[in-house]
């Protein structure tokens, strides 16, 4: 009886030896570098060409009975590709993400990339819903999806997700985890566009949702796997959903979705001048938000082009505005969602911009409950429709 005593007393110290010594693997592995931090910035081409009227279409089924939510988009070489989550209901367990293919004229029928039985399968862990889907292009044909994978009701149960496609999208391969923290790894969140440090290094914006909501940092290897973690704002309920901007080797932008209880009902603001490592206080400017989420690009050598809800309460719009690169300045250029006033639940919400190509954008969103929607503009749009706020002022 006392040889089984002390033989069950050194398997737990051993086994609790073991659990420390990860713990500090994983905190050494996440722990702050000190060498330097620089953004991969790209100036992008911005020539003024393309029609006056922005298109606009509906990517989802006319029909569409399920609910459809947080689309994103990537361009491709001969034209882009849409992604979102749809399910019976929000966090429901039959959720799917999916994707769309645009060849410039119309949208394909949607095809699943995955379902949450199967992201169960691939983390050997039961995955209640999936959200967020957001891709990132890691080579000429090779597409990451990072995605949000719920593990019981709420999404403050969430992990993050991997998925990739070597052919453009056309097949995925399975879903892995993404190690975001060392304790359950619970909690985290996807929404905005991934970015590139200079030593290819990849930024994901992220955010915590457990408890108090702030927005996070996870900086990945070129295969994937978080070597670090920078928390943005300082601590507290500051706001979540980031969406960063690089404007120099060594500063960036984030604009933040404020939290709905939160004063003054304004975009917020956050900015680090050394690379990322730290960020200042995510502070109001004087555009407001709703309490939904922003999108931003580099739009030339002095500008950033941003799509928001253009409304202090109700996400009745979607307006494009453009900043300078210290987020100071702002002039809208123009709405190009509305909201249908005689409808509930007809908002414009979750707007996703990229460029497509130089001179052409797209932003896709959500009319909750029941489709996904894509609007095009030209760069000739854009710069007329400053000319005109310019003009007025």
């Amino acid at each position: 009886m006392l040889i089984n005593r002390g033989t069950n007393a050194l398997m737990g110290w051993a086994m609790f030896l073991c659990s420390a010594a990860l713990v500090v693997l994983l905190f050494h592995k996440m722990a702050p570098r000190t060498e330097l931090w620089t953004f991969a910035v790209s100036v992008p081409e911005a020539p003024v060409r393309g029609p006056l009227e922005p298109q606009a279409d509906l990517i989802t089924p006319k029909d569409e009975s399920e609910f459809v939510h947080a689309a994103s988009a990537i361009a491709t070489s001969n034209g882009m590709l849409a992604f979102w989550y749809r399910a019976t209901y929000e966090g429901a367990d039959n959720a799917e993400l999916v994707s769309s293919r645009f060849d410039g004229t119309q949208w394909s029928p949607t095809s699943v990339v995955t379902n949450s039985a199967r992201v169960s399968h691939d983390f050997a862990i039961t995955i209640k819903s999936l959200a967020n889907p957001v891709p990132f292009r890691r080579s000429d044909n090779e597409i990451w999806l990072f995605f949000a994978a719920s593990r019981l009701s709420g999404w403050a149960t969430c992990e993050i997700g991997l998925i990739r496609s070597f052919d453009n999208g056309a097949t995925w391969g399975p879903a892995q985890t993404v190690y975001a923290s060392p304790f359950l790894n619970m909690s985290h969140l996807t929404k905005s566009t991934p970015f590139l440090f200079s030593d290819g290094r990849i930024g994901l914006p992220v955010y915590h949702e457990m408890n108090k909501k702030f927005p996070v940092l996870l900086v990945l290897n070129q295969e994937g796997r978080v070597i670090d973690r920078r928390r943005m704002g300082h601590g507290g309920k500051v706001g979540y959903q980031p969406m960063i901007v690089p404007t120099g080797p060594s500063t960036a932008i984030a604009f933040v979705r404020r939290l709905k209880s939160r004063k003054p009902q304004s975009i917020l603001i956050s900015r680090t001048d050394d690379g990322g490592q730290t960020w200042t206080p995510p502070t109001p400017i004087d555009l407001p938000n709703p309490g939904g989420p922003i999108s931003a690009i580099r739009y030339d050598a002095s500008h950033i082009l941003m799509a928001f809800n253009d409304d202090p309460e109700v996400e009745r719009n979607i307006t494009l505005a453009l900043t300078d690169l210290e987020g100071k300045t702002f002039r809208r250029v123009g709405v190009i969602a509305r909201m249908n006033t005689a409808k509930k639940k007809s908002t414009v919400a979750y707007p996703f911009l990229i460029a497509s190509a130089p001179g052409q954008y797209d932003v896709v969103y959500s009319r909750p409950l029941k489709s996904i929607n894509h609007v095009r503009f030209s760069s000739a749009w854009v710069e007329q429709g400053a000319a005109q706020q310019a003009a007025q002022q």
